[in-house]
């Protein structure tokens, strides 16, 4: 029987304490690992330290808003769902939170937590299929790097085959050449009615 996976992280950046804990009691109830963090420098600082497979981030805080942290963690760490769960209803911040690389964006206050739950289960599936196609291509990548490599060996090889059946090919003309010039001086005809070609004469002419 095989082990049960380890519990998937989520990091929960949101300087409002009461909308903190409530994320954090619903995620643990799913079974999630929660880190927290009340502003956006301690979540950076956390980040580094818990490495979470995905993290939620308010925009308005002290310290360094949410903003800031979508550059950070962008930056840092590109392959990490980034969701955006803020208060603020202007257009203006929806559409730079994702310019910024934001991976999905819910508006406070979220008053059905499934819908947080499933956010979060969206952008892990999106980021595991990510990293199975990177990991596809690495490997197919991988793969025609390893039959080019043998293809070229193989080319190299019948080339070096051919030079000395090249080499080989000049021999007998050579000494077919000589063998007709000997016949010739001792007045006999040649022996090879055509020298110049490998494949011995069938018709000897003495």
């Amino acid at each position: 029987m095989s082990p049960d996976p380890q519990p998937r992280k989520v990091l929960v950046i949101e300087d409002e304490t009461p909308v903190r804990e409530s994320f954090r009691n619903f995620l643990e109830d799913q079974l999630y690992t929660v880190f927290e963090a009340s502003n956006g420098q301690d979540g950076i600082e956390l980040f580094e330290r818990c490495q979470p497979d995905v993290v939620l981030i308010d925009l308005r805080m002290p310290v360094m808003n949410g903003h800031q942290v979508l550059e950070k963690l962008v930056t840092q760490s590109p392959d990490t769902p980034l969701i955006i769960v803020s208060g603020t209803g202007h257009i203006g911040d929806t559409i730079e939170a994702l310019h910024l690389g934001a991976w999905d964006y819910l508006l406070k206050p979220v008053t059905d937590l499934n819908m947080l739950d499933h956010a979060i289960k969206t952008a892990l599936e999106r980021a595991r299929l990510i990293a199975e196609n990177r990991q596809y291509q690495q490997d197919l990548e991988k793969l025609v790097e390893e039959r080019t490599s043998d293809l070229n060996g193989k080319i190299e090889e019948l080339t070096r085959i051919n030079r000395m059946a090249l080499g080989r090919e000049r021999r007998i003309i050579e000494l077919k050449r000589q063998i007709n010039n000997l016949h010739a001086e001792l007045g006999r005809g040649p022996q090879y009615g055509s020298p110049d070609l490998v494949a011995e004469d069938p018709s000897l002419l003495d």
